[in-house]
C-alpha cells in the first residue's frame, strides 16, 4: 500500500468526491481524517467495514479557531498530518453578476478559497520540518476557462491555483509539494444541484443542462469520481514526487492547458 503509515485529512470529505477520495486514501494505507461541517460522517463506517482506519471531524474551514483545533486533535491522535485534501467547497450560487449578492459572493470565496488557506496553514505548521507532506487542492475545469452564472465559484477555483502555485513555490525547499486537480463535471448529488440552479438561471431543463455539459468534453460523457481519485493518490504518493506546483486536468479533454 502506497501510503502505509502516513495520515491524511480530507475536507468537505462527509460524501461527493470528497468520500470517494477519504476512502481511496484509506485503501492504500493512509490512516484518514473524514472532515465536513456536516454532523454525519458516514463514509467512516464503510472505511472501517473495508479494513481501513478513519475519523469523521467536524470541521467549519472558515472558521480560524475550529480548523487550528481540528488539525491539532488529529496530530495528537495519530501524529502530524502529511497529506491535505482540499475539497471543500461551494459550488453555488448561480446568477448573473449583476443579479449576485454580495453576501453570496463572499460566502464562496471563504469557503473555497479562504477555507483551503486556513487548513493548508494548519498543515504546513505540521508538515515544517518533516520532507514528503504534500497538499493537494480540488480545483475545477473552470479554474482555466470562465462560465455564465457561476462568477463567484469561477473566481475562487481560479484564484486557487494562484494560492497552489505560490504555496508550491514557498515550500519546495522543505520538501513540500503542492497540486491541484481540475476535474471536469462529476456524477455526484452536487452536479445534479449544481445543473438544476444552470437550468433555473438559463430558462432551460436539467435534462439539456445534462446533455450539453455530458457532450462538451471529447470523451463526450460526464468524468467519474473514481477517475479523480486516482489522480489524487498518485499526488499524494512518491510515484509524483517531481510534481509540484500543477494544476491536473481530469476533464476528458474539455480543458487541455
Amino acid at each position: 500500500m502506497r501510503l502505509e503509515g502516513r495520515t491524511a485529512i480530507v475536507t468537505g470529505a462527509a460524501q461527493g468526491i470528497g468520500a470517494h477520495i477519504a476512502e481511496g486514501l484509506a485503501r492504500e494505507g493512509a490512516r484518514v481524517g473524514v472532515a465536513d461541517i456536516r454532523a454525519t460522517h458516514p463514509v467512516v463506517d464503510a472505511i472501517h467495514a473495508a479494513g481501513g482506519t478513519a475519523v469523521g471531524i467536524h470541521l467549519d474551514v472558515t472558521s480560524e479557531d475550529c480548523v487550528a483545533d481540528a488539525f491539532d486533535r488529529l496530530a495528537d491522535q495519530w501524529g502530524p498530518v502529511d497529506i491535505l485534501v482540499n475539497n471543500a467547497a461551494l459550488g453555488t450560487p448561480v446568477a448573473l453578476v449583476r443579479d449576485l449578492e454580495l453576501a453570496a459572493w463572499e460566502r464562496t470565496l471563504r469557503v473555497n478559497l479562504t477555507g483551503a488557506m486556513l487548513c493548508t496553514r494548519a498543515a504546513l505548521r505540521q508538515m515544517t520540518g518533516r520532507p514528503g507532506g504534500t497538499v493537494i487542492n480540488i480545483a475545477s475545469n473552470v479554474a482555466k476557462r470562465g462560465l455564465p452564472h457561476r462568477s463567484a465559484y469561477v473566481a475562487s477555483k481560479w484564484a486557487l491555483l494562484g494560492l497552489t502555485q505560490t504555496l508550491a513555490l514557498e515550500v519546495a525547499s522543505e520538501g513540500i509539494r503542492v497540486n491541484a486537480v481540475c476535474p471536469g463535471p462529476v456524477e455526484t448529488p452536487h452536479l445534479d444541484e449544481v445543473m438544476r440552479g444552470h437550468a433555473e438561471a438559463e430558462g432551460t431543463t436539467v435534462a439539456d443542462i445534462a446533455e450539453q455539459w455530458r457532450t462538451g468534453a471529447p470523451i463526450g460523457r460526464f468524468i467519474e469520481a473514481r477517475e479523480v481519485v486516482d489522480v489524487c493518490l498518485f499526488l499524494a504518493s512518491g510515484a509524483s514526487s517531481a510534481l509540484t506546483g500543477e494544476a491536473i486536468n481530469v476533464s476528458g479533454g474539455l480543458v487541455m492547458s
